[in-house]
């Protein structure tokens, strides 16, 4: 046996003399591999931990409701589902005053989602812009649903909304981008041809990898104020945030009140979708899980190759 073992490594020895530039070249092949295998992984393991840390700044009982389902889609919207109603302000109301286990809600009023990206805009300021911009109109409890916080300044308040104010609250990377050096309150951006005074700064919220490092670009109205200067946008998206540890039983009540209200049939499915923010994470993780595992598998094989051509 050690005979048989010795003879073995000495033949291997013997190759691998014989064919230097061969042996050489599988061997960087294997290193490659390695590298780009670890190289990968990582990656994934900082964007799985980015995007966790963004969702997580929501809380975990927060339920956000739109038309479709939210959250990461590996589908098509169809036809159907892009042409459903969408949600408005007296749904949130509704299912605020309906639903004995949500805490309170926001609706947002935005323009009509075109695939594959949500709408957006550009801000303006002094010579300075920002394209990519989430320009939304909500309600003052917003700070509440989503538990921002603000950096400086306020949000806006419920007589402004009522009055609609021309005021808005700002993410953080708009206010590095549009005032440089130069303190952002009670200054006026631009925003499709409308001008509004900035009241408030959102503070930075983890998850930089998110957005493309952008996760803060934010432009956020009272909802009143928005429908005033784009009186065409209808879109809606609620959201809801339940009582801790109700997020299941609340979901079961949002359901109930939003078919009812939507006249959808017993026998039919719901003409709208809904998913917490840990269920959204959840999504995340399954797809860089299988991605992962992808990239395992292949690497797998280019190594056991490798090695092969090594013997």
């Amino acid at each position: 046996m050690r005979m048989a073992v010795g003879e073995n490594a000495r033949m291997a020895f013997d190759n691998l003399r014989e064919n230097k530039s061969r042996s050489f070249l599988t061997v960087l092949g294997v290193v490659i591999g390695v590298t780009a295998l670890i190289t990968v992984s990582s990656v994934l393991v900082g964007l799985d931990a980015s995007i966790r840390d963004y969702l997580s700044e929501f809380g975990a009982d927060t339920i956000f409701i739109f038309k479709f389902q939210p959250g990461i889609r590996t589908t098509a919207l169809t036809p159907e589902e892009l042409n459903r109603k969408s949600l408005n302000l007296d749904d949130a109301l509704a299912i605020k005053a309906e639903c004995p286990h949500v805490r309170n809600v926001d609706a947002q009023v935005l323009a009509r989602f075109t695939p594959p990206f949500p709408p957006s805009a550009s801000a303006r300021y002094a010579g300075h812009e920002i394209n990519g911009v989430r320009y939304r109109g909500t309600l003052p409890s917003a700070p509440d649903v989503y538990s921002l916080r603000l950096s400086k300044g306020r949000y806006f308040t419920e007589a402004e909304n009522l009055h609609r104010s021309d005021v808005a609250v700002i993410g953080f990377d708009v206010a590095n981008a549009l005032f440089i050096e130069e303190d952002p309150l009670d200054k006026q951006i631009l925003v499709r041809g409308s001008l509004y005074t900035v009241i408030g700064v959102i503070d930075k919220r983890k998850g930089g990898i998110v957005a493309g490092g952008q996760s803060d670009v934010d432009v956020w109205v009272p909802f009143r104020a928005y429908q005033k200067h784009n009186p065409q946008d209808d879109e809606g998206l609620v959201t809801a945030a339940a009582y801790p540890g109700m997020v299941d039983t609340a979901e079961d009540e949002i359901r109930g009140v939003l078919r009812r209200r939507r006249n959808v049939p017993y026998d039919k499915d719901d003409n709208f979708g809904m998913s917490s923010s840990q269920q959204v994470a959840e999504q995340f993780r399954q797809i860089i899980s299988s991605i992962a595992g992808l990239i395992v598998s292949v690497s797998s094989i280019g190594l056991l190759i490798g090695g092969v051509g090594v013997m």
